[in-house]
């Protein structure tokens, strides 16, 4: 489904936005962000979609796919002169960062990870803590966010010897792990040479388990649609011997599907009574209205 928020029916915004419609069934499961707080911009081209595409397609349900949501980000840097960087970055990335943007009064002295889930909506504990991580610890030349460690705020900037000289502080290496009271601020000595400046987000690792429920969500979405595909076939044709019926079927499916998956849908189908065997022909199914 073809639609750009530049559009000279819609209102002029600095921000652009282009959808890609995906069909259940053919992706894969991804994470559901169904409390993201958008910025004003982007939720009124997320509405003007919406009434755009209910105009167009009847019936049809929308879902969001907010963890495929890619943004470019232009983004200055006081250590930077010149034109700003692109940051190519996921739309949760983008709505951290937006937590650090300079127009916000109280995000001089840094965001918790409590701090960021509230003001983006990201209920996902694991995933705050990912795209924290892939914004303040990634490799050098994408850190736009500075980590400070809970104990290291608390160092002690005084701390000297009974004779009085200055204890020599070792350097201590920031943790990945994110705790509720570590600090995350704008990184004001970042620098970087490159124009467009890719953040890759941190990989969540699948467990057997996850995995397990993402072969089944998808297994259950391809049941459906082989259904609709062989009711669909049947509607039209009335009457169908089983090869031919086989053969449409695999035709109109864009995922692999074998003889065996189709056949038990085909039982199932008349179990439902969509569809029956003939009497004199068992090879030989009729479409019941």
């Amino acid at each position: 489904t073809p639609y750009s928020s530049r559009s000279p029916s819609l209102p002029c915004s600095s921000v652009d936005m282009d959808v890609q419609m995906l069909t259940t069934g053919y992706w894969p499961v991804y994470p559901q962000h169904p409390s993201l707080i958008l910025p004003a911009p982007l939720a009124s081209h997320k509405a003007n979609f919406e009434s755009y595409y209910k105009t167009k397609y009847q019936g049809r349900r929308i879902t969001w796919q907010f963890s495929l949501g890619q943004c470019i980000v232009k983004a200055r840097f006081p250590k930077i002169v010149g034109q700003p960087r692109d940051l190519l970055i996921s739309l949760c990335q983008t709505l951290v960062l937006l937590c650090f943007n300079a127009d916000s009064d109280d995000s001089t002295g840094g965001y918790t990870i409590v701090d960021v889930m509230k003001k983006t909506g990201i209920e996902d504990r694991g995933e705050a803590e990912r795209v924290l991580q892939s914004l303040s610890l990634g490799k050098e030349g994408t850190r736009v966010l500075t980590k400070i460690d809970r104990d290291e705020k608390n160092v002690d900037n005084n701390n000297t010897t009974p004779a009085g000289k200055t204890k020599k502080k070792k350097s201590k290496k920031v943790r990945r792990a994110v705790s509720d009271h570590d600090i995350f601020v704008f990184n004001t000595s970042f620098t970087s040479n490159s124009h467009r400046i890719k953040i890759t987000n941190v990989q969540m690792k699948e467990t057997a388990e996850e995995r397990s429920k993402t072969h089944e969500a998808v297994t259950r979405d391809r049941l459906y649609l082989i259904d609709a595909a062989v009711v669909r076939i049947m509607k039209s044709r009335k009457t169908l011997d089983h090869r031919s019926l086989m053969a449409e079927v695999m035709n109109q499916l864009k995922f692999p599907a074998t003889a065996v998956d189709i056949k038990k849908r085909v039982e199932s189908l008349i179990e439902r009574e969509y569809m029956e065997r003939c009497d004199g022909d068992r090879s030989r199914y009729n479409y019941l209205a």
